[in-house]
């Protein structure tokens, strides 16, 4: 059977766990097996017995419908066609109303039970190591990179309102045992630096201190340290253990042609060279190298590097802050985290969140990264606090906690317009702004907290009305005296009208051109329509120019 596992072209940071994991399930059955994301003339062209199309978030419901509907019109028989994953679970009557898919071929929740795909083998892929390899046929980088990517569990008990896991995993259990997960992925594929375990609610676990032994076993224990092999040893292992692919052998020239500036020794220079010149004619790569290999290895291990660098585990959908107390954070501070992710969702667990993290520092955490969801049930000055709060832990503490705020989109819409009850798209795009600036990171630093949030609510408040371009380029327009102009309008405006102003420029651009203008906004309007285009021109006493000018650095906005 040939299959063809396929993932939408959108952003995302970790690889398709699940596609990776049934790459590994038909391998198992001896099929042949591609990958891709999006699409590509040359699939299209190929025929396939199956397709499987994964999705990910609601938002990216468009370019997901797209996708599936491209790859519906390339099978001949559109039974040999599954689609599955978040998007596909949370929203399958809507995925059947965009692609006419039947409703057996939409896979939700997690691919346990192989007769949903006709195949009666009994076999759980969801328990199935993933298969790295299929990553080697796409040229996008994930960010999360090379490591090693794991459960210990599913589930959580919680059932947050605002959560998609009680749809997704909705009975909370242990899987399949770490120690065998990672062995099993450094005898096929070499062993990775550093371990993302992505439970829902690790500290659920009915039996924490047996798992974190088995963490600590599988080498990720407190000061844990990794050397990496190289490519050459493991490329080496896989043709050992009978691999043969076209990566590999690229993988390896590389390495090779790279690896020869280390040699200072004449003689294995000469000895190097000789091989590796060799093996570019070769009609068996792999087979050349395995001939080789006495006269090669002795020359890589002399000078390739062995140096010893940190190793991390991190609980990447972080752990649940109110449950979190000496005797679990004993168990968890065995081993190497970094960082230790907690969420503060509500103002209202500000103490058990503060709780937590002396808890944490106490056992010698030291960092730790922070989920902040706004724009839900919360107010815009419940997210300043809670930022406010990591800024105060910081200095009393002395230890580093990053903030990551985001913004909550519901589960239930194909768009990230959602806008809650307490905010307006103008508080929400200036949260925005700032973390644009800040590449969606709220550092430790007091100073630089305070500067881009401000030092107190009316500040907090009076930059969620500013204009965006004044925000994201805060020191040009302070330094050539247009925010100034802003404030001092801002400021003269009531209560009332400051909360009308937010309401009518929630409008964009384009609609702010052509709606009438409140009398009272007649001379604030305008900083709301100019545009830095990066270019330093000299402002005649501080005017806001109101005309599109060539080498001007305020320009009216374009959409």
């Amino acid at each position: 059977m040939r299959v063809l596992l396929v993932e939408p072209k959108y952003k995302n940071k970790y690889p398709p766990m699940g596609l990776m994991k049934i790459s590994t399930y038909h391998k198992m059955l001896g099929d042949e097996v591609h990958f891709v994301k999006g699409t590509n003339p040359s699939i299209d062209a190929e025929v396939w017995d199956r397709i499987y199309v994964t999705t990910l978030f609601t938002f990216d419901f468009a370019i997901s419908v797209e996708t599936i509907n491209h790859y519906m019109r390339l099978v001949d028989d559109v039974d040999s066609l599954y689609v599955g994953g978040i998007m596909a679970s949370l929203m399958p009557d809507k995925v059947i109303d965009a692609t006419g898919i039947k409703r057996s071929h939409i896979l939700t929740g997690l691919f346990t039970d192989t007769s949903v795909v006709g195949d009666n083998n009994n076999i759980n892929v969801d328990q199935l190591p993933l298969d790295y390899d299929i990553l080697e046929e796409t040229d996008y980088e994930y960010p999360a990179g090379d490591n090693y990517f794991a459960y210990t569990t599913r589930g959580c008990p919680n059932h947050c309102s605002f959560c998609a896991v009680p749809i997704l995993e909705p009975n909370f259990h242990v899987t399949n045992n770490i120690i065998e997960q990672i062995n099993a992925i450094d005898q096929k594929y070499g062993p990775k630096q550093h371990l993302l375990l992505l439970d829902n609610n690790v500290l659920n676990t009915p039996n924490l201190e047996a798992l974190v032994d088995d963490l600590c076993a599988a080498g990720f224990g407190r000061g844990a340290k990794y050397v990496d092999p190289g490519a050459y040893n493991i490329v080496m292992m896989r043709y050992h253990n009978g691999d043969r692919a076209c990566f590999l052998d690229k993988k390896m020239m590389a390495y090779l042609e790279k690896f020869k500036k280390r040699i200072k020794s004449p003689e294995m220079l000469d000895t190097f060279l000789q091989i590796i010149i060799g093996a570019e004619d070769t009609e068996n790569f792999a087979e050349y190298m395995l001939e080789h290999e006495a006269e090669l290895t002795p020359i890589i291990e002399k000078y390739r590097n062995k140096t010893a660098k940190a190793r991390y585990l991190d609980f990447n959908q972080g752990v649940d802050g109110r449950k979190i107390n000496d005797e679990n954070m004993t168990q968890l501070a065995r081993l190497a985290i970094r960082p230790l992710r907690i969420a503060f969702d509500d103002i209202k667990l500000k103490d058990k969140y503060c709780a937590a993290v002396r808890t944490a520092h106490k056992h010698g955490i030291k960092e730790i990264s922070n989920y902040i969801l706004f724009n839900y049930k919360d107010k815009p000055e419940d997210l300043y606090e809670r930022l406010r709060i990591n800024i105060e832990l910081n200095r009393e503490l002395g230890i580093q906690i990053f903030s990551f705020p985001m913004k909550y989109s519901p589960i239930d819409r194909t768009d990230r317009d959602f806008i809650g009850a307490n905010w307006t798209k103008k508080s929400i795009r200036a949260i925005s702004a700032i973390l644009q600036v800040t590449k969606g990171v709220v550092a430790a630093g007091s100073d630089f907290f305070y500067k881009a949030f401000g030092s107190s609510l009316d500040e907090y408040f009076e930059l969620l009305a500013m204009p965006r371009e004044l925000i994201m380029f805060r020191y040009h327009f302070e330094g050539n005296g247009t925010t100034a102009q802003w404030q001092k309008l801002y400021r003269a405006l009531t209560e009332e009208q400051k909360s009308k102003l937010m309401t009518f420029v929630s409008h964009t651009v384009s609609e702010l051109r052509t709606l009438p203008c409140p009398e009272q906004f007649k001379e604030i309007l305008p900083f709301y329509l100019i545009k830095y285009n990066g270019k330093k021109e000299q402002l005649s006493d501080g005017a806001v120019q109101l005309s599109l000018m060539d080498d001007s650095d305020i320009v009216i906005e374009e959409e």
